[in-house]
């Protein structure tokens, strides 16, 4: 009895000090979460707030560098067929469970919308980055330096919230389609000849939203998302975004979402009935043929991805070729 004792009381010490990482990170992610709130651009507490999204950003990284909860899958009743939700996945998301639980990615989402269109407003940025130089005693370099950091940091963090249909399920869908496509008509305007930004910069990830916003547009307000997306041009958007940048500045994991966000929207009943209209002509005549024949170029991005991928990778994109093999049709080439 005794040496049974011994034993329990061992392996729950084992088991309470392999917790004690996950428990650390998710305290120290509960904090910082809290720190989130919406302050003038460049202010003090703005400034400060970075330090928090940067901590937040760290611990999404070392995260994702602890190995997988195995027992999750054993769990009773759990669908093992599927990757389960952000409270019942294998891998480690404690920064991003407790900003969904705190109700903090709306918040994030509309300081990221708000900072872009302070970026993207040249008088209005340099009016901010002076009064912020004369009234804090900040450096340029300082804040420009903040600024890169706000963006990548929050960028990384709404990034991996909207790859679960949880978070997404509790966001306003309108403004991430509108924010969204911001950005790639700031990209198709602005810097059709280079993205000039890093990875981690909406110039980019904005892509990741695309594809996550088609990921699981059925499991949404479909109809709704739809013809928000189409109101805002966002395929169009995001198809000048891919032939201008794939090339260059696509990462291969990156090339491998936005090839699967395309083929679910391929795949997406209402899509399939109501295409046309993603194409839609300015002057309301019907769908425009560049349009469509811009859509079917990207024939030149997917080919590669299924070469390297083989017969699997074209079984999961098969639903973009078949609309591939629509356009063909409707454009009779």
């Amino acid at each position: 009895m005794a040496g049974n004792a011994a034993l329990a009381k061992y392996v729950s010490d084992e088991i309470v000090e392999s917790d004690r990482p996950l428990r650390v990170c998710a305290e120290a992610g509960r904090k910082c979460v809290r720190n989130i709130h919406q302050f003038p651009i460049l202010s003090p507490e703005w400034v400060n707030l970075v330090d928090s999204l940067k901590q937040l950003q760290r611990l999404v990284q070392l995260e994702g560098r602890m190995p997988v909860n195995s027992k999750v899958g054993e769990a009773h009743g759990r669908n093992t067929d599927a990757e389960g939700t952000l409270w019942d996945q294998e891998n480690h998301e404690n920064a991003i469970r407790i900003l969904v639980e705190e109700a903090k990615v709306n918040l994030c989402l509309r300081m990221m919308n708000d900072f872009k269109k302070w970026q993207y407003t040249p008088d209005q940025r340099l009016a901010t980055l002076q009064e912020a130089m004369r009234c804090y005693e900040f450096s340029e370099l300082q804040l420009e330096q903040k600024c890169r950091q706000f963006e990548e940091a929050l960028g990384v963090l709404l990034w991996r919230a909207f790859v679960h249909v949880e978070t997404l399920q509790l966001m306003d869908v309108p403004l991430l389609i509108e924010h969204t496509a911001m950005v790639l008509q700031h990209v198709d305007t602005f810097r059709k000849d280079g993205l000039n930004c890093t990875v981690k910069e909406q110039e980019l990830i904005a892509m990741y939203f695309f594809a996550s916003l088609m990921r699981h547009a059925e499991e949404l307000n479909n109809s709704e998302l739809l013809a928000h997306s189409v109101s805002c041009r966002l395929v169009p958007l995001a198809v000048s975004h891919i032939q201008n940048h794939a090339a260059n500045a696509y990462p291969e994991d990156f090339a491998q979402e936005v090839a699967a966000g395309l083929a679910a929207l391929c795949y997406n009943e209402d899509f399939q009935t109501e295409w046309p209209k993603f194409f839609w002509a300015p002057d309301g005549s019907g769908p425009d043929p560049t349009e469509m024949h811009n859509f079917l170029q990207l024939q030149d991005f997917i080919d590669p991805i299924i070469a390297a991928g083989g017969a699997e990778k074209k079984r999961e994109l098969r639903p973009l070729l078949d609309f591939f093999n629509t356009l063909k049709r409707k454009l009779g080439v």
